[in-house]
């Protein structure tokens, strides 16, 4: 058994179609797949999917479940919903006629009305001139603080089902450029909006996109993060955040390890729209060597 429910096409900012990616996943052995194109948002941007695009998605997505389930992969309609105040929320009634299996509630942005809107996955050189910008006293405290700030708010808010890449905060902060992760701080910022998320029950995913596509040795999120979630009851799913072929089955095992340093026992996978059900790690591990 593989499963993942983070994946990108051509339909916002992946590399290849969606019959491309669904073809890779059923080759790797992927009983369950997620397309989560990124939502349509207020803002222009060459990332996410637009709204004119909307319907030829959902079609090319129901199309292929229709044509993968008779082989035994189970396909999925999802988006990656963006919690970002002015710009975008998951729970956008907007996104209500697209009938989703499933919504990813990301937070990529931390800038609010007002502010130049910057993101913070964006490049890493363009990333540090905004950042500049925005904190010209150099207390760059105010990027994770922002960020943990607006990750509980949008527990708070809802309307999706997976967290996503719970602290991609990190994801420019190679060597501790911007902030320190092992601060006091900073952890009791990211453990409030966790184990918020535990009292409202949500599950989590371990996103590798940071293994396969940057320079991040460890997923999101960081180990001791995921110590917590264990320890939170929280229940974790795996990401691949695919924007290429390239990107699918290739972290599956990393995944499953790194659950199992954090004190898993199983993984949680999506069996249909609202139907989550377990899977043994020790189980998957094997299936996978």
């Amino acid at each position: 058994m593989a499963f993942s429910f983070h994946t990108h096409t051509l339909f916002c900012d992946g590399k290849a179609d969606a019959a491309t990616m669904a073809r890779t996943a059923f080759e790797n052995q992927y009983t369950h797949l997620g397309f989560s194109a990124h939502a349509p948002i207020s803002l222009e941007t060459d990332c996410n999917l637009p709204w004119y695009k909307a319907d030829s998605y959902v079609s090319a997505i129901r199309s292929l479940a229709q044509e993968y389930a008779p082989k035994g992969m189970k396909i999925f309609l999802g988006l990656e919903t963006e919690y970002a105040p002015g710009i975008a929320m998951p729970n956008d009634p907007a996104y209500e006629p697209m009938h989703l299996d499933y919504r990813i509630g990301s937070v990529h942005y931390i800038t609010v009305p007002g502010e130049y809107p910057f993101t913070v996955d964006e490049p890493e050189e363009q990333f540090a001139l905004h950042v500049q910008e925005w904190a010209p006293d150099g207390d760059y405290r105010k990027i994770w603080k922002r960020y943990w700030r607006h990750i509980s708010e949008m527990i708070e808010v809802g309307g999706f089902d997976i967290i996503g890449h719970f602290d991609l905060v990190k994801k420019n902060n190679i060597a501790g450029r911007w902030f320190d992760e092992e601060n006091r701080a900073y952890v009791d910022a990211a453990f409030q909006a966790l184990d918020l998320a535990a009292e409202k029950d949500y599950i989590a995913e371990i996103n590798t996109g940071g293994i396969t596509r940057s320079r991040r040795s460890e997923p999101y999120p960081s180990v001791f993060i995921l110590k917590r979630m264990q320890e939170k009851g929280i229940r974790i799913t795996i990401g691949d955040d695919a924007h290429a072929p390239s990107h699918i089955g290739i972290c599956q095992l990393k995944a499953l390890e790194i659950a199992e340093i954090a004190g898993y026992k199983a993984l949680w996978y999506m069996d249909a729209p609202g139907v989550w059900k377990e899977a043994a790690l020790a189980s998957m591990k094997g299936q996978r060597r």
